[in-house]
């Protein structure tokens, strides 16, 4: 039984995760590789969407340190002409974050035990964006469903594909 069929009520349509759902695969994520003490996934623009247990009150402070990582490393990387990041990690005295985007976005991010084998955390970090990409990224917002904005801003919102103007 594949994970989509676990999530989904209905094979038909996609699966729309709970955040205990995301919750459960980053708590799996931790469980299952050494040396990884916590895991959470995040937005793009820095929003917890999921965490491991290990994080309590430290996941938004995570989810923020994330979004800000990514944005200076992508940026430099544009100033320097090196295409995009993969992979951002940050060694500290204490342990290692990780950061990689899960998909467009998300990002998976990682605080490893100083010890941790980093090749082996960056596999399995691969290996879950890659199972769970999907899962894990968050839908994008229809403009129409957001009516505060809609109204504050009509022209200032993107037209989907083929709508009328």
């Amino acid at each position: 039984m594949n994970l989509e069929h676990r999530l989904s009520p209905a094979r038909s349509a996609p699966a729309v995760p709970t955040t205990e759902s995301l919750d459960w695969i980053v708590n799996r994520f931790t469980d299952r590789v050494v040396g990884i003490r916590s895991a959470a996934v995040v937005s793009a623009d820095g929003l917890l969407l999921a965490s491991s247990a290990g994080l309590a009150g430290e996941a938004t402070r995570l989810a923020a340190v994330s979004s800000g990582i990514v944005g200076l490393s992508s940026g430099g990387a544009q100033l320097l002409g090196r295409g995009g990041v993969s992979r951002t990690v940050v060694e500290m005295a204490y342990g290692t974050i990780v950061v990689m985007s899960v998909s467009d976005g998300s990002l998976l991010t990682v605080l490893a035990s100083p010890h941790c084998d980093l090749g082996v955390a960056g596999y399995h970090m691969t290996r879950l964006a890659r199972q769970c990409g999907e899962v894990l990224t968050p839908a994008r917002r229809d403009p129409s469903t957001v009516p505060a904005m809609a109204s504050f801003a009509p022209g200032l919102l993107p037209q989907a594909p083929g709508a009328a103007a």
